[in-house]
Parts: C-alpha cells; sequence; structure tokens
C-alpha cells in the first residue's frame, strides 16, 4: 500500500512531503533559510531530520541523497556540513547537480530515499 505523508509547510505546495512504498521512503524537496550555502544546506539538513522523525525515522535510514546547488562552485563548501549530520559509518549515496531555482535567495535544495529497516 502506497502512502502519502504531506508535512507543513509543504502542505501548502500540493505535494507529499514522503510517499512510503513497503519500507521505501521517498523524499521530496527540502530546503532551508540562511545567506550563504553552508547554512541553508545546515537548514535543510534539520528540516528534513524533524521531518522523518515524524515518520519514525532519522538521518540513518537515509539512503540516498540529491544535493541541488544553484553554483557547482558551492561544491566543497557543502562537505563540511555534510560530514557534521553524516559520519563514514552511515554516509547515504549522494549525487550533486546544479539547477536554476524560482526563488533567487534559495541556494541549495536536497531530495532522496530513505528505508525503514
Amino acid at each position: 500500500m502506497i502512502r502519502r505523508i504531506v508535512i507543513p509547510p509543504y502542505d501548502k505546495y500540493e505535494l507529499s512531503t514522503f510517499v512510503i512504498n513497503d519500507n521505501t521512503v521517498y523524499i521530496g524537496h527540502f530546503g532551508g533559510n540562511g545567506a550563504t550555502v553552508e547554512e541553508q544546506l545546515e537548514n535543510t539538513l534539520k528540516n528534513l531530520q524533524k521531518s522523518l522523525e515524524e515518520i519514525s525515522l532519522g538521518l540513518e535510514n537515509v539512503v540516498k541523497l540529491t544535493i541541488i546547488l544553484k553554483d557547482i562552485k558551492d561544491f566543497h563548501k557543502i562537505h563540511s556540513i555534510w560530514t557534521k549530520y553524516f559520519t563514514i559509518d552511515n554516509y547515504p549515496v549522494r549525487t550533486t547537480i546544479t539547477s536554476g531555482f524560482i526563488d533567487d535567495s534559495c541556494l541549495v535544495q536536497i531530495e532522496g530515499i530513505a528505508c525503514y529497516s
């Protein structure tokens, strides 16, 4: 059975925050506030962590994340934040891509997959 979970503030965008099928959790886009890409990624991961807790998961359940950067020049800046939230024992698979965003102040977003153990 497919379950669709909508957690504010994502409810105002008419999309699911998570879609759960069996033990696989598909993670919709997450973003965060901040003046720098580092601040935005840190807040994004905090937002993801908080939302995962609402469905009884944590960052250790994340198996894949796509990081979407506005500017690929920020690629090396994000690694220090990444290693604060993920350690060598629980690194998810990561892909980093670039994209233009509708909001000019948005520097980073993520999406991905998590699993119930």
